[in-house]
């Protein structure tokens, strides 16, 4: 794959646009949510959805027939759900009393977006698996086990630290097997394409687990002890993880070409 000097530019200007962005949304974030919060939120997150979208055309010129647009697409549609969960998760910030209907529709509905952009993270990552050739049944098996030890893990975390689920136990745990799949099939793409572009394997990989690691602190600071919901390191760990995996996801959309081992014709 050969960049252009302009896309070199944008790809380290997106970058050092999200890294100003994102710190001053923690700083502004704590210790309660607010409007300044929000817009500052949005605008990070805004910053990786036009990544996406920004390498999904990059990737496309650079790539030709080899560029692989299923992948691509839904690499972008999964950052776009993530950009709605934002929202979704921080419109209480806009409320003076949102009440707990208000909080909890909020949750749901951000969780909910969240679940659905995985959803098609995990199916751009099939594409990719199907692309190298290794979607036998092997895999799937390997895939259905590797996702059963990891919700079997969160299981035992959850009954060991007593996390207050309280009525959210359902779509936390919904939740819980969708990410735990988008991590499985992450890796397994990435261990799989290694041969074809390390780079492309080295950022999907890193995306993915920083992705887990926000959402795992993201679960102790909602549902913790008191101590863990009110640690201003736990969330810096938490938001950070989330915007840096986000623009790492993105970033993996560059090399979707040097996977396609069978080009097609657009």
């Amino acid at each position: 794959m050969s960049l252009s000097t302009t896309s070199v530019i944008g790809i380290v200007l997106f970058w050092i646009a999200e890294c100003i962005a994102f710190p001053f949304f923690i700083k502004a974030q704590w210790p309660k949510k607010c409007v300044k919060s929000f817009c500052l939120k949005m605008i990070a997150a805004s910053i990786f959805v036009g990544y996406g979208i920004f390498a999904y055309f990059t990737a496309k010129e650079a790539w030709g027939v080899k560029f692989l647009e299923p992948f691509a697409r839904d690499m972008v549609i999964g950052l776009c759900f993530g950009w709605l969960g934002d929202l979704l998760l921080h419109l209480t910030a806009l409320s003076k009393n949102p009440g707990k209907v208000f909080t909890a529709a909020s949750f749901v509905s951000g969780l909910v977006a969240f679940l659905v952009g995985h959803i098609f993270y995990v199916l751009a990552y099939i594409e990719g698996i199907n692309a190298v050739g290794a979607a036998g049944s092997k895999t799937r098996t390997l895939i259905i086990v590797e996702v059963a030890i990891l919700v079997i893990a969160f299981v035992a975390v959850q009954l060991v630290v007593k996390l207050k689920l309280g009525p959210a136990v359902v779509p936390v745990a919904l939740y819980a097997v969708t990410i735990s799949t988008m991590l499985v099939c992450a890796v397994t793409l990435a261990i799989r394409a290694a041969k074809y572009s390390w780079l492309m394997s080295v950022v999907l990989a890193v995306g993915a687990v920083l992705f887990v690691v926000s959402d795992g602190t993201l679960v102790f600071c909602l549902f913790g002890n008191d101590r863990a919901k009110t640690s201003y390191k736990l969330k810096v760990v938490n938001l950070t993880t989330y915007f840096i995996g986000q623009m790492m996801l993105a970033s993996a959309i560059f090399f979707c070409g040097s996977i396609n081992v069978s080009p097609v014709t657009l």
